[in-house]
């Protein structure tokens, strides 16, 4: 089933988003590098990270665990301070 895009993503996308890019850059990963890891595609992982895909839980939930390593505790932290 596909997720859906935004053009213009709404406040909590744009979060979601930004709380992923700021983990991944703090691990020193590339979009690729984390895409691999987890299973992706360079594009998916650049979409989420612009909020212009809405992906589903699970599918964070892999990036966050398989990606990156990471709990959603900490992927919940990095949300929180983007709001």
């Amino acid at each position: 089933m596909p997720r859906a895009r935004y053009d213009d993503p709404p406040p909590e996308l744009a979060y979601l988003g930004n709380a992923l890019r700021e983990l991944r850059e703090a691990a020193g990963l590339k979009q690729i590098e984390l895409a691999t890891a987890a299973g992706m595609t360079e594009s998916q992982i650049s979409d989420i990270e612009r909020g212009k895909n809405n992906p589903g839980w699970r599918l964070v939930v892999r990036i966050v665990e398989d990606g990156l390593g990471l709990t959603i505790r900490d992927f919940a932290e990095a949300y929180v301070r983007q709001g």
